[in-house]
């Protein structure tokens, strides 16, 4: 019992600590060529697909995209079925985006991407996050979006940005890998090979955190203060004192 209250309390100091001179900290997005090529040049480097019709792509050639989205490089291009999909994997300490005492405090990542439904034809995009860590164990957060608007011109509508959010709590691992994955499903079979699907383009993943500073030496010596005084406390207490009947009371103040 006298351990507990010295955690206790201990702790809530601590809690207290982060709280209150934690800072978040985002990492702008850790995806390599989000925007698939620069200026007029299209490109699928750093991506890949599990499927066996590759990754379709075709030039930006003046796209209704809404204020404030980079127009450069080229777009995805999809067709309609699930198996043309496109992924990029990125381990969160491996490849230097964060440290593992940071990541092990928890963060969430979030995947966005901007998103141009261009027909009358139902759609489906899915934007799904995979993460995994160095144990093996996985979970998945999935956002699939569903358009059908049946009096749409041919190119008509514009770009909208969409995002996936996932949230890892406090954990042990020594690595996360994420895995950042777009496909989409046409209903029916018919253009199962024609790209009737959205133009999808500025794919990015990113992931935030709490920056907690370390405590400093004097701090230390408060929180090791409280730890001196409570055990001083219980040893002034009677042998024969009854821990579920018998009251203490704290005759000083302590904040």
């Amino acid at each position: 019992m006298q351990y507990l209250i010295a955690f206790l309390v201990t702790f809530s100091f601590l809690f207290a600590w982060d709280k209150a001179f934690s800072t978040e900290i985002n990492t702008g997005n850790i995806l390599t060529n989000s925007t698939f090529g620069t200026g007029d040049t299209t490109t699928t480097t750093g991506w890949s697909t599990s499927g066996d019709d590759g990754i379709h792509t075709h030039g930006e050639w003046g796209f209704p995209y809404q204020t404030g989205m980079d127009d450069t490089g080229g777009v995805l291009a999809f067709e309609g079925h699930e198996e043309d999909n496109v992924y990029q994997d990125v381990d969160l300490v491996g490849d230097g985006h964060l440290t593992q005492p940071e990541m092990n405090q928890g963060f969430t990542s979030t995947m966005g991407a901007d998103v141009w439904f261009w027909n009358n034809i139902e759609n489906t995009l899915t934007l799904k996050q995979t993460v995994t860590g160095a144990d093996g164990s996985v979970s998945t957060q999935v956002r699939d979006i569903n358009d059908h608007d049946p009096s749409r011109p041919g190119n008509g509508g514009t770009f909208t940005n969409y995002t996936n959010v996932y949230t890892q709590g406090s954990n042990t691992q020594t690595d996360f890998t994420v895995r950042a994955e777009v496909y989409n499903e046409t209903a029916g079979t018919t253009y199962d090979g024609s790209h009737r699907g959205p133009d999808v383009d500025n794919v990015t993943l990113n992931i935030t955190y709490q920056d907690i500073p370390p405590i400093n030496e004097e701090t230390q010596d408060v929180i090791d203060d409280i730890d001196q005084d409570i055990v001083d406390i219980i040893d002034d207490l009677p042998e024969d004192f009854d821990w579920d009947n018998d009251e203490i009371v704290f005759e000083d103040e302590y904040t």
